[in-house]
C-alpha cells in the first residue's frame, strides 16, 4: 500500500528560479525535503514534464541529512530505475525509482543527490522550495559534504516520495497559491500550514496514518 509522504507540484523555470552559475549540466545537485509519515520502504519520484529533451539521471542516492549541504554517509544509499542506476526520462514524463528499503522516521527530513550531465532546455522546478538546495561541478553524490556548493532555495525535477504504509494510510492533499505553498515561512523552518497540519495529525493516534502532500503554487 504506496502513500505519498511529500509532493510538490512541477512548474516551468523562469529567471526567478534558475539555478545560478555553475547551472545544472555537469553537476551535483543535493536537495532536502521534509516528510509527513514515515516507513520502512520508501520510492522516489522525479520529473522532467516541462523538458523539451529528455533528462537523464547518471546517478541519485537517498540520504538522512546532517545539517547543511552534508549527509550522514552510513545512511547513504543508491537508488535504480528498472534495476538500473541510471535513468533518461522523456520530455513532459514522470519516473518513479525502485521500491528501496530504507527507515524514513515521521517528521523528519531527507536528502536526495543526483548527477546531471546534460540537461534539458526547459527545467522542471518548484520556486516555492522554501529549503536550501545544493549545486556543485562533478559527481559527488555520496560526498559527506559539498563544500563548495552553490546554494539556492528552488527544487529541480524532485515530485514526490512515496512509503509503503498501513492499510489505513491515506494522503490529503492541500491545493492552492502562495499562501499554501509557504509564502512568509521560515527558509528550512519547516513551518508552513501543511507542516503544522502534518505535525497535529500525526500526534493523534487516530489520525497519524494521514500523510499531507503539498500541492500549492506561488500564483495559482
Amino acid at each position: 500500500h504506496w502513500v505519498g509522504t511529500w509532493a510538490s507540484s512541477p512548474q516551468l523555470v523562469d529567471k526567478s528560479s534558475a539555478p545560478p552559475a555553475p547551472g545544472l549540466a555537469n553537476t551535483t545537485l543535493r536537495q532536502i525535503i521534509h516528510v509527513s509519515i514515515g516507513g520502512r520502504k520508501i520510492r522516489i519520484r522525479f520529473s522532467n514534464a516541462f523538458g523539451a529533451t529528455p533528462l537523464t539521471i547518471v546517478s541519485a542516492h537517498i540520504a538522512l541529512p546532517d545539517g547543511g549541504s552534508k549527509i550522514k554517509t552510513d545512511s547513504d544509499k543508491p537508488l535504480t530505475f528498472h534495476g538500473q542506476q541510471s535513468v533518461t526520462i522523456p520530455s513532459g514524463a514522470l519516473m518513479i525509482s525502485d521500491p528501496l528499503d530504507f527507515n524514513l522516521a515521521p517528521l523528519s527530513d531527507l536528502t536526495i543527490t543526483i548527477q546531471l550531465n546534460d540537461v534539458p532546455e526547459l527545467v522542471t522546478t518548484h520556486s516555492g522550495s522554501r529549503e536550501t538546495s545544493y549545486i556543485q561541478s562533478g559527481a559527488m553524490v555520496s560526498a559527506e559534504d559539498l563544500l563548495s556548493a552553490a546554494h539556492t532555495d528552488h527544487w529541480y525535477f524532485i515530485n514526490g516520495v512515496d512509503v509503503q504504509a498501513a492499510k489505513d494510510s491515506a494522503a490529503i492533499v492541500a491545493l492552492g497559491d502562495s499562501i499554501t505553498d509557504g509564502h512568509g515561512a521560515t527558509t528550512n523552518g519547516n513551518d508552513r500550514w501543511t507542516d503544522d497540519l502534518a505535525r497535529r495529525l500525526h500526534a493523534d493516534k487516530h489520525t497519524r496514518n494521514i500523510s499531507v502532500l503539498n500541492q500549492g503554487i506561488g500564483g495559482n
